[in-house]
């Protein structure tokens, strides 16, 4: 009763046109910084798996999820950032763009989460809440492309070897396999919204407050990525914007999943306040109403 009573009052206090303005904010970032994800994401797995197996797990997931024609326009992504590293100074200024593109997105998504929680940073924080934004959204971003790639990669491996598996293993031994992928698939799901919702926001919150919330995130996550996977299964969706498709359908997603974690963080934020009965905040943040 007390989860369903805070559920309604996250309905009523998400504010729909925040959510949509920072969730804009986000999907445009995330874009410009789609290159930069994929490149970390890859050399963080290299160091595990051969490169060329975790980008074909990468395209084959796009493939699986997004189309043919996402899965091609992000390996010719991966292709052009390959060709353009061909010299030092090339290298470096790549490298310093690429840490600046892929910490902004989650600078952005700090800025929204904020928001729901209905925090501002001190007017003489900037520059020290600017530089650990920054360390802090670089740890989050290769964190969160090891989790989600660990994940990849296992469900990349057992998809490609389910003809293997049935003539080793029994099909009831085969749909344990595949039950057990997808849990563990999302319990890295709900431990990456978990951190998020812990780490990103400027206060002070205690782990036992961001597991519901990380949950209906992931649930919300699921339901969107099975309605979204069939919507483009049926329809013409993609192909109505030529060329752009792929762009479009990469955009639309980011957006959706941007309102869900916003809502996720909403719930978070609710859930803190009847339990703590109140916020606090981080030293360099203070209350909106504070604020003025």
């Amino acid at each position: 009763m007390k989860y369903w009573k805070i559920f309604k009052k996250t309905l009523s206090e998400y504010g729909v046109q925040d959510a949509m303005n920072y969730s804009s904010s986000i999907a445009f970032y995330l874009i410009f910084s789609l290159p930069a994800i994929l490149i970390i994401t890859i050399y963080i797995a290299g160091s595990v798996y051969e490169d060329q197996v975790v980008r074909d797990s990468l395209l084959e997931q796009f493939n699986n999820f997004f189309g043919q024609q996402s899965a091609e326009a992000i390996d010719k992504i991966l292709r052009n950032v390959n060709e353009a590293s061909d010299s030092v100074i090339n290298q470096i200024i790549g490298f310093l763009t690429l840490i600046v593109s892929a910490t902004t997105v989650f600078v952005s998504l700090q800025d929204g989460i904020n928001k729901v929680w209905g925090i501002v940073a001190k007017p003489d924080s900037n520059l020290y809440r600017l530089l650990k934004n920054r360390l802090l959204s670089l740890a989050m971003a290769v964190s969160v492309g090891f989790l989600l790639l660990v994940s990849l990669v296992i469900e990349a491996s057992l998809n490609f070897f389910d003809s293997k598996v049935i003539e080793i293993f029994s099909e009831s031994e085969f749909y344990i396999a595949n039950i057990i992928s997808f849990s563990f698939s999302v319990i890295v799901t709900t431990s990456v919204f978990a951190c998020l919702f812990k780490i990103i926001p400027d206060a002070e919150v205690k782990w036992k407050n961001v597991w519901m919330g990380a949950v209906i995130t992931t649930v919300l996550f699921g339901v969107g990525k099975y309605m979204m996977g069939f919507y483009l299964g049926v329809s013409s969706f993609g192909s109505v914007y030529g060329a752009a498709g792929s762009l479009v359908i990469l955009l639309t997603w980011i957006f959706y999943s941007s309102m869900i974690v916003l809502f996720g963080a909403q719930y978070t934020a609710v859930y803190s306040k009847e339990i703590e009965g109140g916020i606090n905040t981080s030293e360099n943040a203070e209350l909106e109403s504070e604020n003025g």
